[in-house]
């Protein structure tokens, strides 16, 4: 008898902590309270946002998640970025509708929309390409990565580095 109550007495115990732990998961934060990195991806190739949004589903950078824009040409980038000042990063490819469209996006951002504090983060297809011939575009972009290197691992070390650090002094514009 003594151990039937005693099993009684511990089963109700474990019950109890049960429940408790069930009331502790009410603290726990709602994703739906958490206001979302805007990370924008402009390229002209379809593949390439379906990709990033597959590489990137359910990444959290600082403890909040990642929703994606798309724009499709440097135009449809300036208009999503008009339309979406929250916008934190961008993913700009070089090569669009003309050679140079992406870095003539660079500068309607810095220039024109004065976004000194969107992080510019390009993705080239043409490994050293940007580096040498448009030099002066270093000091307004945050981050360079080549599309076909790049890993899931390294796109999401890219984003935590800019999503972190505040925008260099460079983008400063002073009157």
């Amino acid at each position: 008898m003594l151990t039937k109550t005693l099993k009684h007495h511990l089963s109700a115990q474990l019950d109890d902590e049960f429940i408790n732990f069930l009331d502790d998961e009410e603290d726990e934060i709602d994703l739906r309270d958490i206001k979302p990195w805007q990370i924008l991806v402009t390229d002209d190739d379809q593949t390439v946002h379906d990709s990033t949004v597959l590489a990137l589903n359910g990444v959290m950078i600082q403890g909040r998640p990642l929703e994606f824009l798309h724009a499709f040409s440097a135009r449809e980038g300036r208009d999503v970025l008009l339309a979406n000042p929250e916008t934190a990063v961008i993913l700009l490819d070089v090569v669009m509708e003309t050679i140079d469209a992406g870095l003539c996006l660079v500068d309607t951002i810095r220039g024109e929309l004065q976004r000194q504090d969107l992080r510019i983060v390009i993705r080239s297809g043409q490994p050293g390409g940007v580096h040498t011939s448009h030099e002066s575009y270093r000091s307004s972009v945050d981050a360079f990565t080549i599309k076909s290197k790049i890993t899931r691992s390294g796109l999401i070390d890219v984003l935590e580095e800019v999503l972190i650090i505040p925008p260099p002094a460079s983008h400063q514009i002073s009157d």
